[in-house]
Formats: C-alpha cells, sequence, structure tokens
C-alpha cells in the first residue's frame, strides 16, 4: 500500500469546498461569517494549507447546507 501524499489530499479538499462554496453564489467571508470562522481560516483550508479537525467539516457543511457524505464526494460533479 502506498503512503498517502497529505498535501495533495488536503489541496483536493481544499478545492471541493472551494466549487461547493462557489456554486452557492458565497463569498470565503460570507461561509466564515455563517460558521463563525474569518476569511482567512476559510482561505487556509481551501488552499490546502490547513489540515481542518472533523467538526470543522461539519461546521463548513451547516453552512454550505450539505452532508458530510456530499463534501467528500470528489467525484460528483456541481
Amino acid at each position: 500500500m502506498e503512503a498517502m501524499d497529505n498535501t495533495s489530499e488536503l489541496k483536493r479538499l481544499g478545492l471541493r469546498i472551494k466549487q461547493l462554496r462557489t456554486a452557492r453564489g458565497l463569498s470565503q467571508a460570507k461561509l466564515g461569517a455563517l460558521i463563525f470562522k474569518d476569511q482567512q481560516s476559510i482561505h487556509k483550508v481551501e488552499a490546502g494549507e490547513f489540515n481542518p479537525t472533523y467538526l470543522y467539516l461539519l461546521e463548513i457543511c451547516k453552512g454550505l447546507e450539505i452532508t458530510l457524505s456530499e463534501l467528500l464526494d470528489f467525484d460528483k460533479n456541481l
């Protein structure tokens, strides 16, 4: 079994969050306000610079009005 490339996985997660956010017409600042996080925090997650916790991901899902399964469905097109 190959080792997972954490950097690539974080960037892939960040891109997915960005796609879902922009599809809903939300800015980073607006999503942050919805979940009581600052814009810079959202930016770091989307850029793959921050490894969000499970609870942080649940907050993002709440702000985007999606399930965790939808967030992690990387194969689903928007």
